[in-house]
């Protein structure tokens, strides 16, 4: 089989593997012919590319190093936010690669927008582990570098997906928010006895870089614990090579050369060494284009130089590139259909904004906390304040504002009651934003259980609140 990116792929082609859903569910089944409409609806549901079966490719096997059924349940309980699962999940993740025969990282991207940050969550793990092996840690440390590495980005759960899905270059208000995810993630982490605190230090640090320009906390060298140097790496090997709404995916190759770009300075070096081990720059396959202009398949990555691959001509020649006696002036030019194309910035909206003065709900038991919030937002919008769930559901029997913020922890009815009975009581679709100071798992997935529109912790800075406000009201940028 082949791997075949969704522009090229073409009706009549054959699957040559199957094709599954968030959930583990068999979407398309191997051996499926392709059609038009399907490949239509794999390409609106943001799949990158197919591996396809025809007689060029039918003696090429590329193996999972972990199973489909494994990475579609440390997935979904990372979804779910089930932590026991979740550690569970990696554990397995940890036994089934030490189990492997042959550790070669092959198998392409095939993760979907909708699932991004989960399946990416998995393959940093895996990646992660891969990396762990190589430098030689023991199965307790594999065990927590792997959960570390698969909770890398839970803080970003938080974050409004119309900034992590922006298709264009973030603002600095975005950006600040999107580089919270570390901190939230931590934080999310902190009360479970049972976490290490080196995996929820890993999961801090995952951004810091070596010279120290890294975020949150600008650590360098040695300073950046051992775990987040390694998923450093894996994080940013995966993303550059993910397809997102915003961006086309990097090649293998030119992603690894960004990591090798980086050694010193952004990545630690002796991590990046460790990675080239183990990466295929060129992924059993694919289709990259020679020297000599024509075109071949990869067949079989050589561990001494991958660089010079086995491959497969379309007359059905196979050329080992590493046999310098035959093949010394053959060498792979690039790999065919990946490209790096940086987004565009999207166009500023044309001028007429909307001008609506919008009526913001503020639900809280502290009247310091609600004195706060007025004066932050009322120079720009219209700001009413009750100090409890039932004086909110009697203020909307009067009326009806644009938005609720809602604390979590009030007594006698608290914030998630109050909004399931709202749900219940107004058929009008008021989005709430929760605000609170508690930042543990449960509290967070009961919220977003409930459709709840954000979560903010407090303490917050006001230009975070107001910035949060105007992308769940849908209001342009100033």
């Amino acid at each position: 089989m082949r791997y075949v990116i969704m522009d090229d792929v073409k009706p009549g082609m054959i699957l040559g593997r199957d094709i599954y859903d968030f959930a583990a569910r068999t979407l398309l089944s191997e051996g499926k012919e392709l059609s038009q409409d399907l490949i239509e609806r794999l390409k609106q549901r943001g799949y990158p590319g197919v591996y396809i079966d025809d007689e060029w490719s039918r003696d090429i096997h590329v193996e999972e190093i972990i199973s489909m059924e494994l990475r579609a349940n440390a997935a979904t309980s990372l979804r779910e936010l089930d932590m026991d699962a979740t550690m569970e999940a990696s554990k397995k993740i940890v036994e089934q690669i030490l189990e492997a025969k042959v550790i070669s990282l092959d198998l392409m991207d095939l993760k979907a927008y909708d699932d991004y940050i989960y399946q990416h969550s998995v393959n940093v793990a895996v990646f992660s582990t891969v990396i762990g092996i190589g430098a030689g840690y023991s199965i307790d440390e594999l065990k927590d570098l792997c959960l570390a590495a698969i909770l890398h980005d839970l803080g970003k759960i938080m974050i409004d997906e119309r900034i992590l899905n922006k298709p264009g270059k973030l603002n600095a208000m975005e950006n600040e928010i999107v580089r919270r995810h570390p901190q939230l993630a931590y934080d999310m982490l902190y009360d479970r006895w049972n976490i290490p605190s080196r995996v929820k230090n890993g999961v801090l640090c995952h951004h810091e870089n070596e010279d120290g320009s890294g975020y949150p906390n600008g650590l360098s060298g040695d300073r950046i614990q051992p775990f987040a140097k390694i998923i450093h790496v894996a994080d940013v090997y995966d993303a550059l090579s993910s397809k997102r709404p915003y961006k086309e995916a990097c090649s293998y190759s030119e992603s690894f050369e960004y990591l090798m770009g980086g050694c010193g300075t952004l990545f630690n070096k002796e991590i990046v060494e460790i990675f080239a081990e183990y990466v295929a720059i060129y992924p059993k396959g694919t289709l990259v284009e020679l020297s000599n202009g024509e075109q071949a398949l990869v067949m079989k990555n050589n561990k001494d130089n991958r660089l010079r691959p086995k491959v497969k001509l379309k007359d059905g020649t196979v050329l080992d590139l590493q046999d310098m006696d035959k093949n010394r002036n053959i060498t792979i030019v690039r790999q065919c259909g990946m490209h790096v194309m940086v987004a565009d910035e999207i166009s500023q909206n044309e001028k007429g904004r909307n001008q609506k003065l919008y009526h913001i709900l503020a639900v809280d038991d502290m009247v310091s906390s609600l004195h706060r919030i007025k004066e932050i937002l009322e120079s720009r919008y219209k700001v009413s304040l009750v100090k409890s769930g039932q004086q909110a559901l009697e203020f909307l029997k009067k009326k009806k504002p644009d938005l609720i913020l809602m604390d979590v922890a009030m007594p006698n009815k608290s914030g998630i009651e109050t909004v399931k009975e709202i749900k219940e009581r107004f058929p009008e679709q008021i989005p709430v934003i929760f605000v609170s100071a508690l930042h543990d798992i449960q509290t967070v997935l009961e919220c977003r259980n409930i459709q709840a529109a954000d979560y903010i912790l407090k303490p917050f800075e006001p230009s975070y609140l107001k910035e949060r406000i105007r992308i769940v009201l849908g209001e342009d940028d100033d």
